[in-house]
């Protein structure tokens, strides 16, 4: 059976992971290893609910069940998912790598956050005379943020310089968060600092942007770098000058060391690896024609990605739509099956969507969706495997992966995010080889547009089914769960005249109780309430699949129904008398309970009206009922 790894990750580092991934999946084909990406969107600006949610996918996987795992360390602090995880690794007892952070029990591979910023903060002081700055850097209590930070203080000393510590921004890894706080600050600063050094090139990105909106040039009015070396910095205008961290090459090599623990072999431990400066327009360099050649393709960018997005935004509205009235699971699944068939590109062509068990549930019943952890089983509401919708099913749910197939000779990768809403579970999604459509937040918009078309979904199909209870309960008798009077005009008559429209042989009968008055007089209502309910269960009893039994009046019903070729309406009619005899006697009641039947069977050449049929069924019943009189007279 093939070797499976588990990976944990956040889902916003977007960039980080297209580098990431590729190394992952790279190093795994070699040993034809499967592995699983349980990829989450937590941020500080989350609200507590949905953080919950978003960490529910960690409860998703047994780790037992897996040879070994690998944590992207630097991805998972916005939330102490690192700390949740690392917990649950020792307690299952399972080969662990963390790539990029430093942890207690788990061996790590990361780049060095103190050498390439050490070369860049050296090049802004030495090339380009740099003495006063800022420092943008990510959370305070951040390790990373921290040693980057040391950086640059001690580069500065180095050369006779300080770093003003008023003169920091907690810019929590953050474009928005840096350009809210940029559009503060420059209106207060008496003159700008020679630099903006950033700890990440996303914060750079939004320095730049913010400084560009308020007049101020980069790089001719003030410098500004970052780190990490994104490909989005070097799209950017200006290229951003950055630290270059070799993120294929680690994840590579974290993959490595990972199933080389998983076959007995010796551990890393904690391996660092140089981090190096990487030059670019924002910091006052020119660019090479490397450079150049990538500047050009951005202009391409500014033109496609626009539309890209426009096409990407229909088929998120398609989404939307698709949902919009459906009434129950099955047509949930249908819906799926017409949008998702007819395009799936950006999904691939096998991916599966698992709802919880209490999701479905709650369609129909009373149920508390989950907050924390998963039902037993999941309902595969809609999936596509090679292309093509799959039936709908349920798996357990410690099976995560439905059409798995363990004995494949080739590498699969499935990435699994949560779906919740409102801060309850909703499920998770599946997609198998096709952790692309992480880049520029495709897929957290996929999920969020799927999450909030199964919740409108869900509360359609409540609609319904509570518009069905009310029209149930509108056409029901209470006492007996008889139609009503209401219900022989809506549903026993509209049954009776589609019968005789397509020429078809029918019977109308009649039932009255015996003697019902005196039941009532001398035994009380609630006893007579009891033979009312015994007669209607007999009736039920007795009849054919699809016969319509009405209580039309206080002790009096109607029954409606095909006449087959083979039946005995007489049968029918002693069936009933006799089942209300047993159950007096199985109940040892101090009364009797008879009830007179008539009925008239209706002709496919007849043309009588409705009203003429239960007047015959009717007096054929009265007849029966004088016989009895006669009888108890004697």
């Amino acid at each position: 059976m093939k070797k499976k790894i588990a990976v944990f990750t956040n889902g916003w580092n977007d960039e980080y992971l297209d580098f990431a991934l590729d190394g992952i999946r790279k190093r795994a084909a070699e040993d034809n290893v499967d592995v699983f990406i349980f990829l989450n969107y937590t941020s500080y600006d989350m609200a507590e609910k949905d953080l919950k949610a978003e960490l529910n996918i960690l409860n998703l996987p047994n780790l037992q069940k897996f040879d070994g795992v690998l944590l992207l360390g630097n991805t998972l602090a916005t939330a102490g998912e690192l700390d949740i995880l690392c917990e649950k690794i020792e307690e299952a007892k399972v080969p662990a790598v963390c790539l990029e952070y430093e942890t207690e029990k788990v061996d790590c591979i990361r780049t060095d956050n103190t050498t390439g910023m050490l070369e860049l903060v050296e090049h802004m002081i030495t090339v380009h005379g740099v003495k006063d700055i800022y420092w943008v850097g990510g959370p305070r209590d951040n390790p990373e943020s921290q040693e980057r930070y040391q950086a640059v203080i001690d580069t500065m000393e180095k050369h006779g310089l300080t770093v003003d510590p008023d003169k920091f921004l907690d810019g929590h890894w953050s474009y928005y968060a840096v350009q809210e706080m940029m559009t503060e600050l420059i209106p207060k600063m008496d003159k700008m600092p020679d630099a903006f050094i950033c700890a990440n090139d996303v914060m750079a990105m939004g320095v730049c942007l913010a400084l560009e909106r308020a007049g101020v040039k980069v790089p001719e009015d003030v410098k500004v770098t970052g780190f990490d070396n994104l490909p989005s910095g070097k799209y950017f205008a200006p290229i951003i000058s950055s630290v270059d961290r070799g993120w294929n090459e680690r994840s590579y090599q974290a993959t490595a060391s990972l199933i080389n623990l998983m076959n007995g072999q010796k551990g890393v431990k904690d391996t660092l690896c140089r981090s190096s400066f990487s030059k670019g327009e924002s910091c006052g360099c020119s660019v090479d024609e490397a450079g150049i050649k990538r500047q050009r393709e951005a202009s391409i960018r500014t033109y496609s990605v626009p539309i890209e997005r426009t096409i990407f935004d229909w088929h998120l509205v398609d989404i939307d739509d698709s949902v919009a009235y459906v009434g129950s699971p099955d047509e949930l699944h249908e819906a799926f099956a017409k949008l998702w068939e007819n395009k799936h590109d950006y999904e691939g062509d096998e991916f599966y969507l698992c709802l919880d068990q209490s999701f479905i549930d709650s369609m129909d019943q009373d149920v508390t969706l989950r907050t924390v952890g998963y039902s037993r089983y999941v309902d595969v509401i809609y999936g596509m495997k090679n292309g093509e919708t799959i039936p709908r099913y349920m798996i357990p749910t410690k099976n995560m992966i439905p059409e798995y197939d363990p004995e494949s000779e080739v590498t699969a990768v499935y990435l699994l995010t949560p779906l919740h809403r409102h801060g309850y579970c909703t499920g998770y999604l599946v997609l198998k080889d096709n952790y692309k459509i992480i880049k520029d937040f495709y897929l957290n918009s996929l999920i969020r547009h799927i999450s909030s078309g199964l919740e409108r979904g869900r509360q359609n199909i409540k609609l319904e089914n509570m518009n069905k209870m009310l029209e149930d309960i509108s056409v029901k008798d209470e006492l007996t769960g008889l139609f009503n009077r209401m219900g022989y005009e809506k549903i026993a008559i509209p049954y009776l005249d589609g019968l005789r429209n397509e020429k078809e042989k029918s019977v109308i009968m009649v039932a009255d109780i015996n003697s019902m008055k005196v039941i009532n007089d001398k035994y009380g209502h609630l006893q007579g309430d009891l033979a009312i309910k015994i007669v209607a269960n007999a009736i039920r009893a007795s009849i054919p699949d699809g016969w319509k039994a009405v209580r039309y009046g206080g002790d009096e019903y109607v029954i409606i129904g095909e006449h087959e070729i083979s039946e005995n309406i007489e049968a029918i009619k002693e069936d009933i008398i006799s089942r209300i005899h047993q159950k007096c006697k199985e109940l040892g009641l101090p009364f009797k309970i008879s009830v007179s039947v008539g009925y008239v069977v209706i002709s496919p050449d007849n043309d009588l009206r409705n009203e003429e049929y239960f007047r015959m069924a009717d007096e054929a019943m009265y007849e029966m009922k004088q016989e009895a009189h006669k009888k108890e007279e004697k």
